[in-house]
């Protein structure tokens, strides 16, 4: 006889696509546990009365009319950037949505919930007695409060342990409001902290069930700790449930002294940002352009009325490439190739905005098949650095990004920095671990191989090609499964040799190199053509429209088509 499944209701106030995800992972992650309820109470605008008070009283202030320029001069520039995205729209023959128009958000919840069966109840407000009926009636074993008001006992202690909340700062050191990281970086912290515990009358006081530390890098900022936070604090959320769950939950009390901070007026958070931006102004990592900012604008302006009518075209033919780009990590220290938690989000709203981002797989379908009305783009990451576990998937989660992820495999199961990070000095970045991949596969990650010592297929000696390209993939298969996708380590046309060409494409279904270029479905290429993701958002369009682009030396073996043999 099977047990009884461990019931949780979530009370929350956040946006709906929040709630749905963590209800997903919930769902996904935690099968010993089940969603039986929401209660979702929406944050309700002010009205005008409570508006005009704030305004009398906030109106002595220099600071807040500061603010107040702020934000007109923000609103400005986002009427302005609306404007420069329809002209690039324009250029592109893209639609308004490449990626879909967005739906409604709360329609999402409930469609989420009913796929579920988990049951949705909204109240405006969250103690209300139908509110509290609702809970009584779920009978739920355990509460998770997930980003709401204050709340009173009558409501968090309805489930029969309890409930739990998290808390995206250390306690009891940063108790209380505040955006995520503030107090920290004013403090001159090294990390911040990341906390679930139980939900007591008095604010931030409960023992603690389970917490993590996020050290503060160089790159990172306010954005880009909160976001960190979000996902780590999943990650938390998921792993006390499945212990209540178990039964292997432990308490562990407060103890030390405590500090309370309240959450800053928006003007006074204003002041606090620009004086933080002032301290770490010597920290920001800007992706500078490998090129001028005048050769970027003259091969804009010049390039911008030929790249329209090639564009226009090819949505009437239905024969744009297909794009593919690869990255290697996202990291909030400094790295060659890495790029920061913040300026990767940058990237890829860009790209959401302007192009259909689809999965590695999509990506080599519409390839093959052709008929591609839409600029498309697909993203990768090579090698598997420990660091893209949290700051990639920070960004994945928050955008909903489809990620293709090659793994050196001997590398991922003994640990051992890459030689190519030794060579430039660069140490401190191991790679990811077997029990990571697996979780990334679960998340929705494409994983693919990359041989397993990161090793140049230039050579020609054909046993030890097998070694890395087919060895790489009973690797994955013993791991994971069987997977379908191989790309070549440095991925130029002198690191990849024919006899390579010929075992990889024997070894998988789909073959990428890195020098770059389009897929066209008229090409049919065997082995696909990835580019290397530019340091700006400039040099990644003009990338990407082939503006930048300069001439490859493409071997015989590479321009093989996917029906012949070379």
């Amino acid at each position: 006889m099977a047990s009884r499944p461990f019931k949780v209701v979530i009370l929350t106030s956040v946006p709906p696509q929040r709630v749905a995800r963590i209800m997903t992972r919930i769902c996904r992650e935690a099968p010993e546990a089940q969603v039986v309820g929401i209660l979702y109470a929406p944050f309700l605008p002010k009205t005008l009365q409570k508006r005009i008070a704030t305004w009398r009283k906030k109106g002595k202030r220099l600071v807040y009319w500061r603010y107040v320029l702020h934000r007109i001069t923000a609103a400005a520039g986002r009427n302005l950037s609306r404007l420069l995205d329809a002209g690039i729209r324009f250029i592109h023959a893209a639609p308004r949505w490449p990626n879909g128009k967005p739906g409604d958000a709360l329609a999402a919840l409930k469609a989420a919930c009913a796929a579920n069966q988990v049951e949705l109840f909204i109240s405006p407000d969250i103690h209300a007695d139908p509110a509290l009926d609702f809970v009584r009636g779920l009978n739920a074993n355990l509460g998770l409060v997930f980003g709401t008001k204050i709340l009173k006992p009558a409501l968090f202690e309805i489930p029969k342990q309890g409930s739990i909340n998290i808390h995206k700062r250390k306690v009891p050191d940063y108790r209380g409001g505040g955006a995520v990281g503030l107090w920290e970086l004013l403090d001159d912290q090294k990390e911040i902290g990341v906390t679930v515990h139980r939900v007591e009358a008095k604010v931030d006081v409960g023992a603690v069930f389970r917490s993590a530390l996020i050290p503060i890098e160089p790159f990172d900022d306010l954005e880009s700790l909160a976001l960190k936070a979000d996902v780590l604090g999943s990650d938390l959320i998921v792993a006390t449930i499945r212990d209540f769950a178990n039964g292997t939950v432990t308490e562990t009390p407060q103890i030390g002294p405590s500090k309370y901070f309240r959450k800053p007026p928006d003007e006074d958070l204003l002041q606090m940002k620009k004086k933080l931006a002032a301290q770490r102004k010597n920290e920001a990592y800007d992706n500078p352009s490998r090129r001028p900012a005048w050769e970027l604008l003259l091969k804009s302006l010049v390039y911008a009325a030929p790249l329209t009518l090639r564009n226009w075209r090819r949505r009437w033919q239905g024969d744009f490439p297909v794009m593919i780009l690869r990255h290697h990590l996202v990291s909030d220290r400094p790295h060659r190739s890495g790029v920061s938690t913040v300026y990767f989000l940058r990237q890829v709203n860009y790209l959401l905005r302007h192009y259909r981002v689809v999965s590695l797989s999509d990506a080599v379908e519409l390839a093959r098949k052709g008929g591609v009305k839409v600029p498309t783009v697909a993203i990768t990451f090579d090698d598997g650095y420990a660091d893209n576990f949290v700051n990639l998937r920070a960004v994945t989660e928050e955008t909903g990004l489809p990620i293709g992820y090659f793994i050196s495999t001997g590398h991922i199961a003994s640990g051992r920095e890459f030689a190519h990070d030794q060579m430039s000095n660069q140490q401190g970045f191991p790679p990811n671990t077997w029990e990571q991949i697996e979780f990334l596969r679960r998340c929705g990650y494409e994983i693919g191989s990359h041989t397993r010592g990161h090793s140049d297929c230039g050579s020609t000696d054909e046993e030890f090609l097998r070694r890395e390209i087919g060895g790489s993939a009973e690797d994955i298969q013993h791991k994971l499964g069987p997977t379908a996708h191989f790309s070549f380590p440095f991925g130029l046309p002198q690191n990849i040799s024919a006899p390579a060409a010929e075992i990889a494409c024997a070894s998988y279904k789909n073959v990428f190199s890195a020098y770059g270029g389009g897929n066209f479905q008229a090409d049919a290429r065997r082995i696909l053509k990835r580019g290397d993701f530019p340091h700006s958002v400039w040099e990644l369009e003009l990338q990407l429209q082939s503006v930048l682009s300069g001439d490859v030396n493409e071997p015989s073996h590479l321009k093989v088509r996917i029906d012949e043999r070379s």
